[in-house]
């Protein structure tokens, strides 16, 4: 029976050969996810895996779908605790245990307790007047709780729907609880910091009054006051740069940049911009511009012993020079040092706008060149100035069509340049000659990302189907590079980028497929979806997950905003797609199929060639969309 099965998979071409090395160690049920004695935190998961095909399987005597290739998918509901499977085939005796551990709750609070590791802020603060620390504390409930800072006591308040608990995650743009949790046992409360504080190191102590007594903890987080500003320099390019602790990214730095450091948060220092404008970068990002023999802040983050006198960092805006060079055309600002700067990408009107920050104005001359190379390529109409507040000094590129094709920033010594991407080669025949597309096959080496139903890594699957996209693009006239061509290669997320910005390609096509978290059916979710981070990415994206989903007939997913490294590089359009899903079974039984492979890559090819030579001058349903671009 196995080998009559196997050899009906060769001919339908479901197995490509290194799918038939995995069925070598071919058993009558395999499953691949999840492994026995695995802790799962989500109220469900599914058993994923291959038996024989026309198999009848059950799971706890529920009968499991199988498809025609012997792929099958099966939800489980899981309690709190241990989980036993049993997975059976009523054909053949052989069958498969499973345990699976669903991670218990946080134990509930006692009667007298306050949780040490839940007292929030539970990272080093340096703040100053104004800013507003938020407290937070896991106690006994129905206590009276407070917090000592310095000579302020502040009651916490309890919370009875905690609509913001900890457990609470993101998977595919959804919020979903890992767990139920107790939200009476949740405490919080806000001090505002004054002008007259003076906190150094101070740890707030936490204190607990219930009926059987009372306690006190002190946090392990230390609050101070900032008592003068300090200024650093960034010592990465790229120096990754956010709106928050830890949290979203905005435009990155390039090195040498002076900031401003007025308040930490752990090792992420908060950077003041301009007035009421924050960012936030980690520490070993950063060099004290009066430390040079250093390469990172000091440990001491209160940094007393350095409060000097500083020079907050500050230029004036003579002029604007635009020039020609290799990438197409750059906009100079002539400044006396390397100063904080953001960029905004709108498609509606077409144009960047890029704000220097600690820039005063005094222009009175935007110049350009007389034009050398193919105007026709120029994607650049005209550039206009203005002080949006206080040592704000933004520029506004205009640009001509309702296409973005690439921009970078960079530091020229000390003339802050905003490089924009020239048209690439179309040729209204629908040939590639000229266009230069950097292909990237999604994971590799030890890094295997999802696993499919037959055990075979998605890395291998998306290396299938690049090359196969490689072929097809260079047989159009393109030039492709490869950020991968073997298994074993994995280059760094950066390094991907960096291999598409130093070719400089005109387009970055990530090719992944995907998986589902736990909790979620991959039955009922599944399908093609693709991926950007900069609105000029937005349309091809459209293009690409359109033309891959008509190929294989596979479900809409939609076109998506999410914060990726592929997708983040602005020097090209870049879009990371998600074919199909691994762990879905019909899915799956194509995307091993060569025969499908080679259909998806033609799309993918198809939809790159289709998007060129559409009219870019065309109307688009694209809404007015703004980017902070990182």
């Amino acid at each position: 029976m196995f080998i009559f099965n196997l050899i009906i998979l060769f001919f339908c071409g479901l197995l490509n050969p290194a799918l038939a090395q995995d069925y070598s160690n071919f058993c009558p049920i395999k499953v691949v996810y999840p492994r026995t004695g695995s802790v799962i935190e989500a109220s469900s998961t599914f058993l994923v895996g291959q038996t024989d095909i026309g198999a009848k399987l059950t799971c706890n005597n529920e009968i499991v779908l199988v498809n025609k290739a012997g792929f099958f998918a099966h939800v489980v509901p899981l309690h709190y605790g241990s989980n036993h499977f049993l997975l059976a085939n009523s054909e053949k005796s052989d069958n498969v245990d499973l345990t699976i551990l669903r991670k218990a709750p946080p134990k509930p609070i006692g009667a007298d307790e306050l949780k040490l590791e839940d007292l929030k802020p539970n990272q080093n603060l340096g703040v100053t007047a104004g800013d507003i620390i938020n407290f937070s504390a896991r106690a006994t409930p129905h206590s009276t709780v407070t917090v000592q800072l310095g000579p302020h006591s502040l009651r916490l308040t309890a919370i009875q729907k905690n609509h913001q608990a900890p457990n609470v995650d993101v998977a595919y743009g959804k919020t979903f609880r890992r767990f139920d949790t107790n939200d009476s046992e949740c405490y919080k409360g806000s001090y505002r910091v004054t002008a007259d504080d003076h906190f150094f190191s101070t740890h707030p102590q936490f204190k607990l009054i219930s009926s059987v007594g009372g306690l006190s903890e002190n946090s392990r987080a230390t609050i101070s006051t900032v008592e003068s500003l300090f200024v650093a320099r960034t010592a990465k390019n790229p120096t990754v740069v956010r709106l928050g602790p830890g949290l979203a990214r905005t435009t990155p730095l390039v090195d040498g940049v002076k900031v401003i450091i007025d308040g930490w948060s752990g090792d992420n220092m908060r950077c003041l911009y301009a007035t009421n404008h924050h960012v936030w970068i980690n520490k070993s990002e950063l060099v004290m511009e009066s430390l040079t023999q250093t390469t990172t802040l000091p440990s001491d983050l209160n940094m007393r012993k350095y409060n000097t006198d500083i020079i907050a960092p500050q230029a004036v805006a003579q002029t604007i020079n635009i020039i020609e060079d290799s990438y197409g055309e750059k906009i100079c600002l002539p400044l006396t040092e390397r100063l904080p700067y953001q960029i905004e990408q709108k498609l509606n009107p077409n144009c960047l706008i890029l704000k220097v920050y600690g820039v005063a104005p005094d222009t009175d001359w935007i110049t350009s060149e007389p034009k050398t190379g193919n105007e026709s390529k120029s994607n650049l109409d005209h550039v206009s100035w203005r002080q949006s507040e206080d040592n704000i000094y933004e520029i506004t590129a205009y640009l001509t069509g309702r296409r973005q094709w690439g921009y970078n920033a960079y530091y020229d010594g000390t003339n802050l340049c905003l490089g924009i991407k020239e048209r690439p080669n179309i040729s209204s025949t629908g040939s590639l000659n000229g266009i230069k597309i950097c292909v990237d096959p999604g994971h590799g080496g030890n890094e295997k990302g999802s696993i499919g139903c037959s055990g075979l890594p998605e890395s291998q699957v998306n290396l299938e189907i690049a090359s196969k996209v490689k072929t097809c693009l260079e047989s159009m006239g393109a030039t492709v590079v490869m950020t991968r061509i073997s298994q074993n290669e994995n280059p760094s997320l950066s390094e991907r980028v960096r291999i598409a910005t130093d070719n400089k390609a005109d387009f970055l096509i990530s090719i992944h497929n995907n998986a589902l978290p736990d909790g979620r059916d991959p039955w009922k979710e599944h399908g093609t979806s693709s991926y950007w981070y900069h609105p000029q990415s937005i349309e091809l994206a459209n293009y690409l997950k359109n033309s891959v989903k008509m190929a294989g007939n596979f479900l809409d997913l939609g076109t998506r905003y999410q914060n990726l490294a592929l997708a983040r590089g602005p020097a090209m359009p870049s879009v990371l797609l998600e074919i199909g899903f691994m762990i879905n079974p019909d899915e799956f039984t194509q995307l091993i199929d060569p025969q499908v492979q080679s259909k998806i890559a033609q799309a993918i090819a198809e939809g790159l060639k289709t998007y060129l030579t559409a009219s870019e001058h065309a109307t688009t349903k694209t809404d007015d969309v703004t980017q902070q671009s990182p």
